[in-house]
């Protein structure tokens, strides 16, 4: 009815979904939380979960493969940290597509700023590289990491350094 009304789903059930509506739905949702989890009190972070198992830009995702559980929702639904998932062919969880890639806070002081941020896999595509998810479990925790503004910082949280070309 939302989209036949050309509307957001929320404002539709806020301003023009009759009450048997709004009962048929919570009906329909309280059956098929029970049909496919065994109960509708099943917890938000068994159903609405992160995986990233390749580096493919669509990913097929898996129940049976692991995957994280995110706290976060839409921000359709007034979520600050987006996380926008759907159900997908053979699956009964939510698996995110959309939403924040990456989060920061930025602090300005005067020293300076002081910043933290979090992308929400990691910065890399290639699954073999150590950075192809390894922000993942921050994002889904609600964590940051610091953020290195000055050089001295950066030399001294530096892993590796390197020259392209060399």
């Amino acid at each position: 009815p939302a989209r036949d009304a050309d509307m957001p789903t929320w404002r539709y059930a806020t301003e023009r979904a009759t009450a048997g509506q709004r009962l048929g739905a919570l009906e329909a949702a309280v059956e098929k939380l029970s049909t496919q989890f065994g109960g509708w009190q099943v917890p938000w972070r068994e159903v609405n979960r992160y995986q990233r198992n390749d580096g493919a830009i669509v990913q097929t995702f898996d129940d049976a493969k692991p995957s994280l559980p995110v706290p976060f929702a839409s921000s359709k639904w007034g979520s600050l940290a987006s996380f926008g998932a759907r159900a997908y062919p053979g699956t009964k969880r939510l698996y995110g597509t959309s939403g924040n890639s990456f989060v920061a806070v930025v602090e300005f002081t005067p020293q300076g700023p002081l910043a933290r941020a979090v992308s929400t896999g990691g910065e890399s595509g290639d699954p073999a590289s150590p950075h192809f998810s390894d922000q993942a479990q921050l994002y889904a925790d609600g964590n940051l990491r610091t953020v290195h503004f000055d050089a001295a910082d950066v030399e001294a949280h530096a892993v590796r350094r390197y020259r392209p070309g060399e």
